[in-house]
């Protein structure tokens, strides 16, 4: 079973059973609900609405279809009053990468937004503190938060420290890589059953968490968030997936193989294959709309 099949798996029970579900409904929730990328999400989103289990407004919405739900939900025990928090901070991440993206000087104010997410300013305050370590803001004295501008050159110099650092992390990691786990992400990285083309990406932070070097993970774990974000966009085409899904797949494979020069050659290859695609990147995020707007 693939991430994607277990997360439509999932769902499916849950709108089943009255089951807890992010709100909203977005593919940034569903990502961070589940600790993943947006890919196996869109994938699962995509079939569980050709199933009818989740229905997609023209506004592009997404909701619940209420007729499969079952007829008697389980409830679970606890208080009849009490709802679940939702986790806005991957939605907060999107739009202030957004309005990143836009260039222009721009300051939040924690009140405005409060209200806007429907949360507490202490809520808000600390989503904000943790995208200030990750670089994405800082805080300004009377001013409230600034938005850091994002520009190409930013996403190119962080390519060529990626490509030190992940190399590096893959040759600390290579003997405590483990053979079944790099078979699943072979697997969730290959066509499914209807010939659709998969992408995870969650191998990148595999070897990273395996290389036992605190100083990288510490450079991916304060950086990685804005980053993951950005590629998630520049990866929307079919085209381009089933590319990065195929380099992801050589990559593997000669990690399977144990031919480690291949392994390490065709990862630079992959990192470096990103630099094309930063220009359409900025160009596709800049066209869309934010909250804050």
């Amino acid at each position: 079973m693939t991430i994607s099949d277990y997360i439509e798996s999932d769902l499916k029970e849950k709108i089943r059973t009255g089951g807890e579900l992010p709100d909203p409904l977005t593919l940034s929730s569903l990502a961070a609900h589940y600790d993943v990328s947006l890919t196996p999400i869109r994938a699962a989103l995509e079939k569980l609405i050709d199933s009818n289990f989740i229905l997609k407004g023209d506004n592009g919405r997404l909701r619940i279809n209420s007729r499969r739900r079952a007829k008697t939900a389980i409830k679970k025990q606890g208080s009849p009053t009490a709802s679940p928090r939702p986790d806005r901070d991957a939605l907060i991440t999107e739009d202030i990468i957004h309005l990143s993206i836009q260039g222009g000087p721009v300051y939040l104010r924690e009140e405005s937004s409060a209200q806007r997410y429907g949360v507490g300013r202490t809520v808000i305050r600390q989503v904000f503190n943790r995208l200030a370590g990750a670089g994405l803001i800082e805080r300004v004295p009377r001013r409230g938060w600034r938005v850091h501008p994002f520009r190409e050159q930013d996403m190119l110099d962080y390519i060529e420290v990626r490509e030190t650092l992940e190399l590096k992390a893959l040759k600390l990691a290579r003997k405590r890589l483990d053979p079944a786990q790099l078979e699943i992400f072979l697997k969730a990285n290959s066509p499914d059953t209807r010939g659709r083309p998969q992408l995870e990406n969650s191998l990148h932070q595999y070897w990273i968490d395996l290389s036992g070097n605190r100083y990288i993970r510490s450079f991916f774990a304060q950086f990685g968030i804005y980053y993951s974000y950005l590629f998630s966009y520049s990866t929307v085409a079919t085209s381009v997936i089933e590319e990065k899904a195929a380099e992801h797949r050589k990559i593997l494979r000669a990690l399977l193989k144990e031919d480690w020069n291949a392994a390490y050659r065709l990862l630079l290859q992959h990192i470096q294959s990103q630099r094309p695609n930063v220009a359409h990147l900025f160009e596709s995020i800049e066209k869309r709309e934010t909250i804050f707007e």
